[in-house]
């Protein structure tokens, strides 16, 4: 049986992707410091999926991601150090699912541990918005804010930042001082500070391991986002399967996207920073009332000022056929004179690459 078990669940947007590159390149020294990654990093999302029932992507799954939840147990029972599970689609589980989940992982440690990641509300806002438009979403930026503040029905975006809420879902039965809150810090702060933030929740050493980026920075410009979204208006929802997606996430963004428009950041807009900063608040002085393990200054949730900027709806016919017809050329295509029929040759293009083979008769 481990010693102890750790499960982050998040937040979304929270620098999961930084903390989880990390732990996995340093897998092999983590694990002769004490700390177990158990399985592969495909198989915490699945085990994420199988726990809390993502029935669309549980469809697609392999036999053998299908037992990845159990599997992460069993390698996780018979190790005598510290483990770590990881991944962000945990945090927007059915309270049942988290429950259960627990209860399995108790029975794999003599201690089970939460871990959540937490950043202000002012940058998860519009890397959130992002985030779903490399899945597929259709959504303009303006009308995304909108939903979210009125937190409309089909919204998410709350499952997965409402920090106190995701705290109490999975912090349940879990003794004092097990549910620890790790604050990312703000512009600024080293790089690394998050990482040894949460190592020291994790109580590794990571003295001398690299924390220098490997991976490619995939994030877009306030142009990029925006004609990555106007392809999506082109794809019919019919035909966004899950090839679709993880080729645009894997391929397609990195390769063909990413630097064909200056990168330009785009800002949350000045009149929607009162009602970020009063939700932030709320928050933070509940947090503060809280018995949660927090590491890293409260205050850091709460948003910068607004500043001048401009944001994906801003973009220009004329920016944004510029970005087109770069990524036309690195597709490999015609290059287009107008956006529309641009629009429609990249989209054209990635319907193409990932159409189903024909059947063999």
């Amino acid at each position: 049986m481990a010693r102890r078990v750790f499960l982050h669940v998040g937040t979304a947007k929270s620098g999961t992707s930084f903390l989880q590159d990390l732990w996995w390149r340093h897998r092999d020294e983590l694990r002769g410091r004490g700390l177990l990654l158990p399985g592969r990093r495909r198989d915490h999302f699945a085990a994420a999926a199988v726990v809390k029932g993502m029935t669309a992507v549980v469809e697609t799954l392999s036999d053998r991601e299908l037992d990845a939840w159990q599997r992460l147990l069993e390698e996780a029972g018979a190790w005598r150090g510290d483990v770590l599970l990881t991944n962000e689609h945990f945090s927007d589980s059915p309270a049942e699912a988290a429950a259960a989940a627990l209860a399995d992982l108790a029975g794999a440690a003599d201690e089970v541990h939460l871990v959540v990641t937490a950043r202000d509300l002012g940058r998860v806002l519009p890397s959130a918005w992002q985030q779903r438009v490399k899945m597929g979403a259709r959504q303009r930026y303006r009308r995304f804010l909108a939903t979210v503040r009125r937190d409309e029905d089909d919204q998410k975006f709350w499952r997965y930042q409402d920090v106190p809420a995701i705290l109490a879902l999975w912090s349940g039965g879990l003794p004092a001082g097990r549910a620890h809150l790790v604050v990312v810090p703000p512009p600024g702060a080293p790089r690394e500070e998050l990482w040894l933030r949460t190592a020291s929740v994790l109580g590794v050493d990571v003295t001398g391991l690299d924390t220098e980026a490997h991976r490619p920075n995939d994030s877009l410009g306030l142009v990029e986002a925006e004609l990555l979204r106007r392809v999506n208006e082109r794809l019919p929802r019919a035909e966004r399967s899950p090839e679709l997606t993880r080729h645009v996430k894997g391929t397609f963004v990195p390769e063909a996207l990413v630097g064909s428009a200056s990168r330009e950041s785009f800002v949350l807009p000045a009149r929607h920073h009162p009602w970020v900063h009063e939700r932030s608040a709320a928050i933070v002085a509940g947090l503060r009332t809280s018995s949660y393990d927090v590491v890293g200054d409260l205050d850091d949730l709460l948003p910068a000022p607004p500043r001048d900027g401009r944001t994906p709806d801003d973009a220009t016919d004329e920016e944004l056929l510029a970005a087109a017809q770069v990524v036309l050329s690195r597709l490999g295509l015609a290059d287009e004179t107008g956006l529309d029929a641009a629009l429609a040759a990249i989209s054209d293009d990635l319907r193409a690459r990932c159409a189903p083979a024909p059947a063999e008769r």
